[in-house]
């Protein structure tokens, strides 16, 4: 090990980012099945849940496969048949989210019940294999990482990650982080994100995202 580990990363950060799917994953399945034909334009809102949801995955799995893996792999080397079914479950989760992607646009133009039955069921898959693939990157990984990562690499991970999102899409995932954080969670967050980010989050993040969940969940 190149680097010496003098103080250990806050890994937790990466439990409230699973939360968000865990919750998406849960609630999303129920929303397509709700659609009725013909409401194109309540099939576009819940559309575009579903894609927010795989742009986030999307760009939280690079970040693993890019970074994370290949340090884990070269700081932990008995672990390496652990490393590689966590990348053998990316490349299922990557055909499932292939899956649900080429639904969508059909589902958007045309919600007609049979489309919409498989798309939830597809959602439900891939909330399955997901799922069950953060359960054991928690129980497995974060640890790993807490005792093999520095406090800068660790970070790093989070910045490859907010990179690969559209700039337009950062408010929106950090206020999605928020409203599933506790109390102490959002204080933790809010210490490590930039000025710019908090102050967005409190004069406008945090309307927008519960209106644009009240219209999401009809609440």
């Amino acid at each position: 090990m190149s680097d010496v580990i003098t103080e250990k990363p806050d890994v937790h950060d990466m439990v409230v980012v699973h939360r968000t799917f865990r919750r998406s994953c849960a609630e999303l399945p129920d929303l397509v099945r709700g659609l009725r034909p013909g409401d194109t334009a309540r099939a576009a809102l819940v559309v575009d849940a579903v894609r927010f949801l795989l742009m986030g995955l999307e760009a939280h799995h690079v970040s693993e496969d890019e970074f994370l893996w290949p340090r884990l792999a070269a700081r932990a080397a008995d672990q390496a048949e652990t490393i590689a079914r966590m990348e053998e479950q990316h490349h299922r989760l990557d055909e499932l989210v292939t899956r649900v992607t080429g639904a969508l646009d059909g589902l958007a133009a045309d919600p007609r019940q049979l489309l919409c039955a498989q798309v939830a069921d597809q959602l439900v898959d891939l909330g399955a294999v997901l799922t069950s693939h953060m359960d054991e990157e928690e129980r497995t990984i974060l640890p790993l990482a807490a005792e093999c990562l520095t406090v800068a690499a660790w970070e790093r991970l989070g910045e490859i990650s907010l990179a690969q999102l559209d700039k337009k899409h950062l408010l929106r995932a950090f206020s999605a982080l928020m409203a599933v954080a506790t109390p102490e969670e959002q204080r933790t967050i809010l210490t490590k994100a930039p000025v710019p980010a908090r102050l967005l989050w409190r004069l406008t993040g945090r309307r927008s995202h519960a209106r644009w969940e009240a219209r999401l969940y009809g609440t």
